[in-house]
């Protein structure tokens, strides 16, 4: 059994009555900066481009992302545009996580290996508060690349840099949202 799916209607209460604000009204207060979640924007953009609404492995704790087609999808998320920085000048820094883990979450006894079997590299690249919008799908470019092949050229490496992933992805300037899933079905051989 899953468990249930808020939609935002529903109200705080107090001995069985509302008490005026909602579940909608909680995710404004906390969740309204959106260049602080991209991470989790990248992976809901990702996971409707692939048709899916909610991955069965969402509310729990998997070792990959998103649940596609029998296949295991890792998104990483990477931005030129972060709220944190004071001066607003854009980060230099451009890396992904590419470390493997044990197959079951804290046992060392079992399989050491990255859990996936592709990845989505997600790089949003307004260079502004305004420009970087992240619900805006024309700010984001998407690479991907089978698990296979990370393992092959990266060895044990627990990074990638971006312009790594540009070239080894075969599409140096992205793939845009309307191109992701066809893109991921191929590479899956779905």
């Amino acid at each position: 059994m899953s468990d249930p799916l808020f939609i935002g209607t529903e109200p705080f209460t107090l001995d069985g009555s509302s008490i005026g604000f909602t579940l909608q009204d909680f995710w404004g207060f906390q969740f309204s900066n959106i260049w602080d979640m991209q991470d989790q924007i990248a992976e809901f953009i990702v996971a409707r481009a692939l048709g899916l609404t909610m991955p069965y492995n969402k509310n729990g704790w998997t070792l990959w992302d998103i649940a596609y087609q029998g296949k295991r999808v890792e998104v990483k998320t990477t931005a030129y545009y972060h709220s944190w920085r004071a001066d607003g000048d854009v980060s230099k820094v451009r890396s992904f996580s590419i470390e493997k883990a044990y197959t079951r979450y804290k046992d060392r006894t079992s399989e050491y290996k990255r859990q996936n079997d592709i990845y989505v590299f997600c790089l949003n690249t307004g260079t502004t508060r305004e420009s970087s919008n992240p619900m805006r799908l024309e700010n984001w470019r998407f690479f991907v690349i089978p698990t296979a092949t990370i393992d092959r050229l990266c060895g044990n490496n627990k990074h990638i840099s971006l312009g790594r992933v540009k070239r080894i992805s075969g599409h140096p300037e992205g793939l845009s949202y309307t191109d992701l899933k066809q893109t991921v079905d191929r590479l899956l051989n779905l």
